[in-house]
């Protein structure tokens, strides 16, 4: 291979690795937003809106010039003055960064998601440390050996452009495929085809059936199919009618039979007969952290009930979500089918938190109404006790802030 090509493979794995780093980021941006919040406001970032404001500038701000990096590596205008050497100084900058976050932290190179790449392909600092090394050596010898010669064709940057593009969008693809089926749906199917009339009635789809739609068919049934019966001037008793007693489920009844459906896991607790807090959360979800975070804080306190998780991700993104939690593992559940999980949301946005008791929803908050302030006062907790920085060591903080 000669030094033309090595040129132009230089150049490409670099491109590459800015376009996928600034789109990764822009497609999580609550993920990068908290990130970052996190190291300029420190961990309880939500209480600061007008700090807020201006991380989220910084950060699109980040992702913009990361992104120009990458477009600029594939073409020529002032590639060596300017393209180069702002590309060594960034992976300079960001591994400087990471060698800080690193020794700061308890096994801050071996544990969390440095977010080179967002939360789309989490890295552990010291993996992004190796790329960015790497990255500089390729940088370096592309800026020594780099001729005017070594230009790509013009078709080159938009189709690396797309192409890194619907790389990057695949990580986001969910599956939308069920395996399983709400049991309430099932049981209606098979009342149905037990019907001996059903033939004669014209069938909507089976979510459109009611009870009400059955018995007023088989009324119309039994009317047309009569035979009249000779008529006396005795009065004859009137004909009682008695309907089926329709039983109609509950909020909270549809609520624990979506749970126990879609995470199985939960029929062991016996939803009916106990007392849980149960917390829907997605493990790359910042909201989903902060609050898992207060949770943890205030079991100190007593007051809560006992917590159970139902998580939904991969099994790294819920390591990775433990530890940026604190490491405060309650019982959990992991959920990996999308659907499952947004079904269970009933239409809410997670975080969402239910408080069950004896089969009753007695409260619930998501991410549009959970507050740490009326969170606390709704179950008495008066302080709030965090781990401080470097240590076991507990303080306590007031709650009235609001998250």
């Amino acid at each position: 291979m000669n030094r033309h090509q090595l040129v132009q493979i230089g150049r490409i794995v670099l491109s590459f690795l800015f376009i996928f780093g600034a789109i990764s980021k822009l497609i999580s941006m609550p993920f990068f937003d908290g990130m970052v919040a996190e190291l300029f406001l420190g961990k309880d970032y939500f209480d600061n809106p007008s700090g807020m404001f201006w991380v989220q500038w910084l950060t699109r701000i980040l992702v913009a010039a990361e992104l120009v990096i990458g477009i600029a590596l594939l073409q020529s205008k002032w590639f060596k003055n300017i393209v180069v050497p702002a590309t060594l100084i960034t992976l300079v900058l960001f591994t400087i960064h990471l060698f800080y976050e690193g020794f700061r932290q308890e096994n801050g190179f071996i544990e969390g998601n440095c977010g080179c790449f967002g939360d789309v392909l989490p890295m552990t600092n010291l993996e992004s440390i190796i790329k960015n090394i790497i990255g500089m050596a390729l940088g370096i010898y592309v800026w020594l050996k780099y001729q005017k010669e070594d230009q790509f064709g013009s078709w080159v940057s938009p189709t690396l452009i797309g192409l890194v593009t619907l790389f990057t969008l695949n990580f986001g693809i969910k599956s939308y495929v069920s395996s399983a089926t709400p049991a309430v749906v099932e049981d209606l199917a098979i009342i149905i085809d037990s019907i001996p009339f059903i033939d004669t009635i014209p069938v909507p789809d089976i979510e459109e059936i009611t009870v009400k739609d059955l018995i007023e068919a088989e009324r119309t049934d039994k009317e047309e199919n009569s035979i009249p019966t000779p008529t006396s001037d005795i009065d004859q008793p009137e004909e009682i009618v008695t309907e089926t007693p329709v039983v109609t489920k509950t909020p909270s009844d549809k609520t624990i039979e979506l749970l126990n459906t879609y995470a199985p896991a939960l029929q062991s607790l016996n939803l009916s007969s106990s007392t849980k807090l149960i917390c829907l959360f997605s493990m790359t979800c910042s909201h989903c952290q902060e609050v898992y975070r207060d949770l943890s804080a205030m079991k100190a306190s007593g007051k809560l009930p006992n917590i159970y998780l139902v998580n939904y991700g991969s099994e790294y993104e819920q390591n990775y979500f433990f530890t940026q939690a604190g490491n405060s593992e309650d019982p959990h559940t992991l959920i990996e089918d999308f659907t499952s999980f947004k079904r269970m949301l009933e239409g809410k946005t997670y975080p969402r938190l239910l408080y069950i008791k004896n089969g009753k929803t007695l409260k619930e908050w998501d991410v549009d109404s959970y507050d740490r302030a009326s969170f606390m006062k709704y179950y008495g907790i008066e302080k709030l006790e965090e781990k401080k920085e470097g240590g076991l060591q507990l303080e306590l903080n007031s709650g009235d802030s609001p998250w």
